[in-house]
């Protein structure tokens, strides 16, 4: 893709990207923003000026994104990772749940049971009528 066409298509998308980089954390953010310094001054020195308009574009959308996270407070997107382990940690603490109650029906405990007294046939008391 050229240089040309990712400005045209940063300058037509930009709150879009704001709006999708706001979720990022602040940190990747802040990481994101030192990584485009770093270009900008590689592209300053080449004298490459189509690369330094489209990095001043990224520059620009990256506070941007950062003041819209701040001033709407913006919570992080969770990490498809981290909610993989959330879920799996979930199912395992189910499974582990089921499997007690399971347990506890298959091997049930001996309680005490109270026992009924049966009345004994007593003979000798009806010999007295």
């Amino acid at each position: 893709m050229s240089i040309a066409i990712r400005i045209k298509d940063c300058i037509d998308n930009y709150e879009k990207y704001v709006a999708i980089m706001a979720t990022l954390p602040d940190k990747e953010l802040a990481i994101k923003l030192d990584l485009v310094h770093i270009q900008s001054e590689i592209a300053y020195k080449t004298n490459n000026t189509g690369s330094l308009e489209l990095l001043e574009i990224w520059r620009t959308q990256i506070i941007d994104a950062r003041i819209y996270k701040m001033d709407n407070n913006i919570p992080d997107a969770s990490n498809e990772i981290e909610e993989a382990i959330a879920d799996i940690e979930t199912f395992v603490s189910k499974t582990e749940d089921r499997q007690e109650i399971l347990n506890d029906f298959s091997n049930p405990v001996n309680q005490s049971r109270p026992k009924v007294q049966q009345q004994q046939n007593n003979d000798s008391q009806l010999s007295l009528f």
